[in-house]
């Protein structure tokens, strides 16, 4: 009876192969197990203390509500151990000055008011005021809805702020046909921080000579304010020298039509905003004759009686 020969090397290679795969498999759940020992032996480590937590997401420059935090034990250690809060009533009525996430702890160094129960606060967590500070003020700017992005400002948020005013040129102005009478917007604030609303009125920080500024043109009553929202990541500032609009710029700009009475003749699709350039004269050929005026009167003949 004869062997019959069979190759088993096909058959060794897949088992080691297999066998590879198994270690790595093994190994790697080891490293896990280890690692999460060793996190879970630090955490447990760690002094657990009493820490006020945020429950639901705080937006900034608005007061902390009793339903915002709470206290939890948490785990401490030099990362997160400087300006722990242990108890909420040191935060409720505080004003945070960016926003607190979810489960974020509250820490004194989030907080811009200085005051327990103050509405908003004029200078930042990181700010303090030296000898060589800006005068920064709260000042209160009175603008309607429509004209302040719908009324859905709200505080935290930048905007810039534009006047519209009545501008009546000088009299040494007027009398050259140049200027007009006409209403004027331009940008005059920028990059102003809302601190706090109530209804139409926004409480801007602003310093002590743009705070006096505002305050007078609101007093003379003569002065609509509107507000343009700013994105958040956008402090850049912009050169206002060239701009401002009057309605006749507008016009000219946009080549809005002039109206005319019915029955006058077709709408000109877009008014011409300067004279069109008048033909020169053609030149006067100084032999020629000169042409009869028309308009002089014939002079008379001499009469027969006063002949010699």
């Amino acid at each position: 009876m004869e062997l019959e020969y069979r190759d088993d090397r096909r058959r060794g290679k897949i088992i080691v192969v297999v066998g590879v795969i198994l270690a790595l498999v093994a190994g790697g759940a080891a490293y896990y197990l280890l690692n999460q020992a060793q996190t879970q032996a630090g955490n447990s480590a760690l002094p657990r203390v009493p820490a006020v937590v945020a429950v639901a997401v705080i937006p900034a420059r608005q007061p902390i509500k009793a339903t915002d935090v709470a206290v939890r034990e948490v785990p401490l250690d030099d990362s997160n151990a400087s300006g722990v809060v242990t108890d909420v009533n040191q935060v409720i009525g505080r004003v945070p000055a960016v926003t607190i996430l979810q489960n974020q702890l509250v820490t004194t160094n989030m907080l811009s008011s200085s005051t327990e129960g103050a509405a908003f606060s004029i200078l930042g967590p990181e700010e303090s005021v030296t000898p060589d500070s800006e005068p920064f003020r709260a000042v209160s700017i009175t603008v309607a809805d429509d004209l302040a992005v719908g009324g859905m400002l709200s505080p935290g948020q930048s905007v810039d702020v534009l006047v519209t005013a009545v501008v009546a040129p000088p009299s040494m102005l007027a009398s050259t046909g140049q200027y007009v009478t006409d209403q004027v917007t331009k940008v005059t604030y920028q990059d102003m921080v809302i601190l706090a609303r109530q209804g139409s009125f926004y409480i801007m920080r602003a310093t002590l000579p743009v705070a006096e500024e505002i305050l007078h043109m609101q007093a003379t009553g003569a002065v609509t304010f509107s507000m343009a929202l700013r994105p958040d990541v956008d402090q850049r500032p912009v050169d206002a020298q060239g701009l401002g609009e009057t309605m006749n710029r507008i016009i000219a700009k946009y080549g809005l039509p002039m109206p005319r009475p019915l029955g006058v003749g077709p709408q000109p699709a877009a008014p011409t905003p300067f004279p069109a350039p008048t033909e020169p004269p053609a030149s006067v050929d100084p032999n020629a004759p000169a042409s009869p005026d028309p308009n002089a009167s014939a002079q008379p003949a001499a009469s027969a009686s006063t002949a010699p």
